[in-house]
C-alpha cells in the first residue's frame, strides 16, 4: 500500500461539533489497483456523522416521531442535523438485528398474558396491530402487525410470543371479540385458562340493557324500573368473592326477572350464563386477572405514536416501528427485573442467616441464582444490541 492523495470529509460529532475540511489519508494498492482510505478511529466510515448522532436519531424515532419530525428536534437541540433519508437508513440498519432479538430471546415471564389488538390505518387500509403482555413482569411478548384479526392470524400471533416453545402460555386476558373461545378449542391452547375483561363485558352489558329498555345510546340517562333492578342484580355478580357466591347471585336475577320482563332480557341473562366460565376464571386461576388494564395501559403508549398509527406505508414498516418500541421497552423491564430477582435473593440470605437449617430456603436460593444467571445471558444479547445501536455517551445502566 502506497499513500495516493487525501479525500475531504465534513465529520458531525454528537456533541454538535462539525470539522468541515477534515483529511483522510487514501491509500492504493501497488498490486490491484484499489484504493482503501484509512479512517482510523474518530472518523465514521462509509458516513459523515458519528454513532452518537444516529443512537439520538434512533431513539427519537422509536419514542413516537417521524423522520420529519426527528430532523426538527435535531435543529432545536444543536448544529448537526440530519436528512430523513438519512434517520430511515439509520433506524433501517439496526432493524434486521432488533428484529432477531425482539422475537427470539427467551424472557422471563410468567406464563401469563394480557392480549390485546390495535387498529391502524396502513397505506389507507384498515389494519392491526396484535400484542401481548406478560401480567406480572410488563415484558411485551409479542407486538406484529396483521391484516387482519382472523383466528388463523391471532394464532400465529401467538405462537410467535411462545418463541417456538421456549415460553409457556398458561393463561390469557383478552378483551371482547367473540370468536376468541373457539381459538381455546385447538389443538396446543385447550389447557389455557382463558378470562375476558370483566370492565368490557360490563361496558357492554350496561349499553345492552339500555337498549333493551328503550333508551338506545343514551346511557347518561335513569333507567326506568324493572330495568334499573335489573342492571343492580347482573352487576352485583362482579362484587361477589368467590365463584359460588357469582354463580348464586346470577341464578337469583335469573329467578327475579327471566321470562318476566321481554325476549331482549331473556338474551342478555342467557349471554351472562354463555360467557360466565371465562368472565370468572380469575376465582379459579388466582393468577389470572380481573382485567386487561395491563395491556390497555401499555398499548394505549403505543396508540400515541403518530409514526405507528398513520404514516406507515407498509406492514413491514409497522413491524419494524413496532420491534423498536418493543425492543426499548423490554431492555429497561430486564433491568428490572434483575433488580427485582436480586432482592429476592438478598432477601431469602437474610432468612437462611436467620434459620441456617432450612433447606427449602436454601433450595429455593439456589433455584433463583441458577434462574438469574440465565436472564442475565438473555439480557446479554438485548444489551449487545443496545450498545451497538442506541447508547449515548453519558447514559449508565441500571444494571451492568
Amino acid at each position: 500500500m502506497t499513500k495516493n492523495g487525501t479525500n475531504d470529509r465534513t465529520v458531525y460529532t454528537g456533541n454538535g461539533r462539525v470539522f468541515k475540511t477534515f483529511k483522510i489519508q487514501r491509500y492504493r494498492c501497488r498490486e490491484c489497483g484499489e484504493y482503501t482510505p484509512n479512517y482510523g478511529d474518530f472518523i465514521p466510515e462509509n458516513a459523515n456523522y458519528q454513532e452518537e448522532v444516529k443512537a439520538k436519531a434512533r431513539q427519537f424515532l422509536y419514542l413516537g416521531n417521524t423522520p420529519g419530525e426527528v430532523v426538527k428536534i435535531f435543529q432545536k437541540i444543536g448544529r448537526v442535523v440530519p436528512s430523513e433519508s438519512s434517520v430511515r437508513n439509520w433506524v433501517k440498519d439496526a432493524s434486521e438485528e432488533i428484529h432477531d432479538v425482539v422475537k427470539n430471546v427467551k424472557l422471563p415471564t410468567s406464563g401469563y398474558f394480557g392480549y390485546d389488538e390495535i387498529f391502524l390505518r396502513t397505506n389507507k387500509k384498515k389494519a392491526y396491530a396484535l400484542n401481548m403482555v406478560d401480567l406480572e413482569n410488563d415484558f411485551y411478548v409479542n407486538a406484529q402487525f396483521s391484516q387482519d384479526r382472523k383466528n388463523k392470524s391471532i394464532i400465529q400471533s401467538f405462537r410467535s410470543a411462545m418463541r417456538g416453545g421456549k415460553m409457556k402460555m398458561k393463561g390469557i386476558v383478552f378483551d371482547g371479540a367473540k370468536n376468541y373461545g373457539s381459538i381455546f378449542k385447538k389443538r396446543g391452547f385447550t389447557r389455557v385458562h382463558t378470562q375476558r375483561c370483566q370492565p368490557h363485558y360490563k361496558k357492554n352489558l350496561n349499553e345492552a340493557i339500555y337498549e333493551a329498555a328503550g333508551l338506545g345510546k343514551q346511557l347518561k340517562k335513569d333507567l326506568p324500573e324493572p330495568y334499573s333492578e335489573l342492571k343492580k342484580a347482573l352487576f352485583a355478580v362482579f362484587n361477589r368473592s368467590t365463584l359460588a357466591r357469582a354463580e348464586r347471585q346470577l341464578a337469583l336475577a335469573e329467578w327475579r326477572f327471566y321470562g318476566k320482563i321481554s325476549e331482549n332480557v331473556d338474551k342478555i341473562i342467557d349471554d351472562f350464563y354463555h360467557l360466565f366460565p371465562i368472565l370468572f376464571r380469575h376465582h379459579v386461576d388466582r393468577r389470572l386477572t380481573r382485567t386487561n388494564n395491563a395491556t390497555e395501559r401499555m398499548n394505549l403508549a403505543l396508540e400515541k405514536y403518530p409514526s405507528l398509527k398513520k404514516h406507515m406505508k407498509t406492514g413491514a414498516g409497522v413491524d419494524m416501528i413496532l420491534d423498536g418500541m418493543v425492543f426499548l421497552h423490554n431492555f429497561e423491564m430486564f433491568q428490572a427485573y434483575i433488580l427485582k430477582t436480586k432482592s429476592k435473593i438478598s432477601e431469602l440470605e437474610q432468612n437462611i442467616a436467620a434459620f441456617p437449617d432450612d433447606n427449602e430456603l436454601k433450595s429455593l436460593k439456589r433455584g433463583l441464582k441458577i434462574h438469574l444467571s440465565w436472564v442475565r445471558k438473555d439480557f446479554g444479547k438485548f444489551k449487545e444490541v443496545y450498545l451497538r445501536y442506541f447508547k449515548l455517551s453519558h447514559e449508565v445502566f441500571i444494571v451492568e
